[in-house]
């Protein structure tokens, strides 16, 4: 085998130019496809870039320990990391685009060489299509020419696996590997059910449609496509532009990756303690109480809820691009902070028309106890003083106390100073049960009002929640025409 392997090769490139496009009468046609393969986790670009070049130095084996779910097509291969920086609206990849075309120069008869139809070659021995990714930052070939390979076939019929209705001539096939850092738009309206489009285009930098076509496909259906903990990457799309410059056409190949986020990370850290915050902030706001000291620490406890909600929404803010779109996460939040915000102010005024009216000593009209559904109270008078109340002096012991009976002055004076205690402390017991029913009377009413808004606020909270996460359940947003 290896000696008619020397004998093609020397027979094939005897007087062969690799510098020559392969014309046959027309432009030179190259067929693409992609076929994903890995998603790695998302790092840092430093330590990210370390590892897909020792990736790349080991042929592409399943060797390398710290990549999982690794998988290479028999015949056509793609090997995707992505590594999305949202903050600069960048994904990162390495892809591994084949591509196929004709050379008549390179022909052989396999009866001569014991049948043999394909060779291998270095890279670097044959005309290679030259296409660029031109919405890249960065890009690195993962192989260099003298490390890459092309394979070499006779110049027999070929249909190309997985790939229908398509039958050409195909005498080289290469497998390119490379890492693009490229610009993706992000868009985070749904953020954290969002779901992106990010597109690698290739196009020629000097070839025209009337030197070069390139055909590109949809990737094949033994593709493997991956994730990783935060993307799912459910589908590739290929689309064939064609772009004019300088008054010639161009080809450009859009490869467009679409990737959906995983949002339960989102939902456990973020969306489920800011519902809980939310949640147990209303309940302890409007829990029934007196309406002094508890209501003020209910106070406070919406105030702290506020606060933790805030920092929540600068979590959120942080990982967004900045951008004039609030992400639905930040709406959310928004929302909720605006609720407990309302029911702190409620609170508020709660405590301010109670001390008001507690203060003027006024009890809360019949009219008011009948709308809150409330029975009006029955004020008891109390007997232990009933006595020293009706108490009056008699004509007998007024006349006593001008008596020259000195003792007899004494002990009526007495009576009359503890008659007069009496009724002072009288006094003061009846002032205190009243300021005491006052209070009773509209912490009732509050009680009430507690109560109709506790109901009202969670309800709200619930059906912000509800409509946030119902977003989860939408379809799939349909391919943009514009993507770059």
């Amino acid at each position: 085998m290896d000696n008619e392997t020397s004998a093609i090769l020397n027979d094939i490139f005897n007087g062969y130019d690799k510098r020559v496009l392969p014309f046959v009468q027309g432009p030179v046609l190259v067929n693409m496809t992609i076929v994903l393969g890995i998603l790695i986790e998302l790092v840092s670009f430093e330590h990210s870039l370390k590892r897909l070049v020792k990736f790349g130095s080991e042929h592409w084996t399943s060797s390398e320990t710290e990549i999982t779910n690794a998988a290479v097509s028999k015949h056509d291969s793609e090997t995707v990391n992505v590594k999305t920086k949202e903050n600069q609206q960048l994904a990162a990849y390495v892809i591994s685009h084949t591509q196929r075309w004709y050379d008549s120069r390179l022909v052989w008869d396999p009866s001569k060489y014991r049948g043999q139809r394909e060779v291998i070659v270095p890279q670097n021995m044959v005309w290679i299509p030259k296409l660029f990714v031109y919405n890249s930052l960065e890009s690195k070939d993962m192989l260099t020419e003298n490390r890459a390979d092309v394979r070499l076939y006779n110049n027999g019929r070929i249909k190309v696996r997985s790939i229908k209705n398509l039958d050409f001539h195909p005498r080289f096939q290469i497998n390119i590997p490379q890492y693009v850092q490229a610009i993706c738009r992000i868009q985070t309206q749904a953020f954290p059910f969002d779901c992106q489009f990010c597109a690698v285009a290739l196009a020629s930098p000097l070839l025209n449609v009337e030197e070069m076509i390139v055909n590109a496909t949809q990737p094949p259906r033994d593709s493997y496509f991956t994730g990783n903990a935060e993307w799912f990457l459910f589908n590739v799309t290929v689309r064939h532009m064609t772009f004019e410059e300088e008054g010639e056409s161009r080809v450009e190949i859009h490869y467009i990756f679409h990737l959906q986020r995983r949002p339960i990370y989102y939902i456990t850290v973020i969306v489920a303690p800011t519902f809980l915050i939310s949640a147990l902030s209303i309940l302890g706001i409007f829990s029934p109480g007196s309406n002094d000291g508890p209501r003020n620490e209910k106070v406070s406890l919406g105030l702290g809820s506020l606060l933790a909600m805030t920092v929540l929404l600068g979590i959120v803010a942080g990982a967004m691009p900045k951008s004039n779109d609030i992400p639905l996460l930040g709406y959310y939040i928004l929302v909720v902070i605006v609720l407990c915000a309302v029911a702190v102010g409620i609170s508020m005024a709660f405590l301010a028309v109670s001390r008001h009216y507690i203060h003027k000593e006024q009890m809360p009209s019949k009219r008011l106890l009948r709308f809150m559904f409330l029975n009006e109270y029955r004020k008891r008078r109390s007997t232990v003083f009933r006595g020293v109340h009706n108490y009056r002096f008699s004509q007998e012991c007024d006349d006593l106390m001008y008596s020259k009976v000195p003792e007899i002055q004494s002990i009526c004076m007495m009576m009359e100073e503890i008659a007069d205690s009496h009724r002072s402390m009288r006094r003061k017991a009846d002032m205190k049960a009243n300021k005491k029913l006052i209070e009773r009377e509209w912490a009732r009413v509050f009680a009430r009002f507690d109560y109709f808004f506790l109901v009202v606020f969670e309800t709200l909270n619930l059906s912000a929640l509800a409509v946030f996460l119902r977003v989860a359940w939408l379809p799939t947003p349909e391919l943009r025409d514009q993507i770059l």
